[in-house]
């Protein structure tokens, strides 16, 4: 059996489609013969360093057979399912929001072909289960390995007054207010009158992944306002590298956010509060060395649940079974 991940041609940074490809990685590790298609020749991933075999459907010599698989992510379903193959099909879902409009208005999986799903976070693995006809398994997403500082280091090493900021150009482009709001609001207070006590912002934009993991590693606070993610990376990215989130839950922060524990988590648009928050903590940040040390820790803690390992062993017992019911199926 042949594995087939089908990925987007779509190279801004998005630890979602590096997933894809880390599947692959993995998959080949554990034997599997596996591989990315994209759709056009020569399109790769630049924003990241990968070395798995790529194939492009639009130069493809050798199609999946009816005994291969083809596995894409939920935006492409319908598109997927239109592919004129025999090979037997999966969904890798990892953003419930992005489901009807992979659809393209089927009523659920089954309708369009695909026999299992793969799901990033116990409450999508929930959706897809009750609302979408397929039980899927649960395959966790890690966080990548150079975002990960010794909890040791965390807590010995003095924070920078950097506050990184991260949201995607997506939300503004659909005209959510968030960014242009707390931008208006920090600015003001860091450009004020004695510019807030030295603390300055900046955008995670236009970096490779492993330079935003180094700035992680110095900054004291990760400002999100993604408001319908999944996992939302860049969260458990700064937990793992010490660096404090402020942002909202997001949805999927009910699978590993605590407010108050591993971050500060408002509901989904609540700008102004979370502003209030963060100029809270710049405004006294040095008045609770005990209480961000402790959120630190957790944070870190919290980062540990998503590693490679933990992935590894989910996407293992996955295809294992699913190699099984091929070969009961023969």
């Amino acid at each position: 059996m042949r594995i087939h991940y089908l990925v987007a041609d779509y190279d801004q940074p998005s630890w979602g489609t590096a997933m894809l490809y880390e599947h692959v990685r993995l998959l080949r590790e554990l034997g599997f013969d596996a591989r990315v298609l994209h759709h056009r020749a020569p399109f790769r991933l630049t924003w990241i360093d990968h070395d798995v075999p790529i194939a492009h459907l639009d130069t493809l010599a050798d199609e999946p057979s009816e005994d291969d698989l083809l596995v894409v992510p939920e935006l492409l379903a319908a598109a997927a399912a239109r592919l004129p193959w025999r090979c037997r099909r999966a969904v890798f879902v990892q953003g419930a929001f992005l489901i009807p409009a992979g659809l393209e208005g089927a009523a659920g999986y089954r309708e369009l072909g695909y026999e299992l799903a793969l799901a990033v976070l116990p409450h999508v693995a929930e959706i897809v289960g009750r609302h979408f006809g397929l039980e899927p398994e649960l395959v966790p997403p890690f966080i990548a390995p150079y975002f990960f500082r010794d909890p040791e280091e965390i807590r010995a090493r003095p924070r920078s007054r950097t506050i990184l900021l991260t949201v995607k150009p997506g939300y503004r482009a659909v005209g959510f207010p968030d960014y242009d709001v707390f931008m208006g609001l920090v600015r003001r207070q860091l450009d004020g009158a004695g510019g807030a006590g030295g603390w300055r912002l900046r955008e995670l934009a236009g970096l490779r992944h492993a330079e935003v993991a180094e700035l992680m590693a110095e900054a004291s606070f990760l400002v999100s306002l993604n408001s319908h993610e999944a996992f939302n990376s860049t969260v458990p990215e700064a937990m793992a590298a010490g660096c404090i989130p402020v942002c909202y839950d997001a949805f999927g922060g009910r699978d590993y956010l605590v407010d108050g524990e591993n971050a500060f988590v408002f509901p989904n648009h609540h700008v102004f509060p979370l502003v209030e928050k963060l100029l809270e903590l710049i405004g006294g940040a040095a008045e609770r060395p005990g209480e961000l040390a402790r959120m630190r820790a957790r944070g870190r803690e919290t980062a540990g649940r998503f590693t490679r390992e933990a992935t590894r062993a989910a996407l293992d017992g996955a295809f294992a079974r699913l190699a099984q019911a091929v070969a009961r199926s023969a």
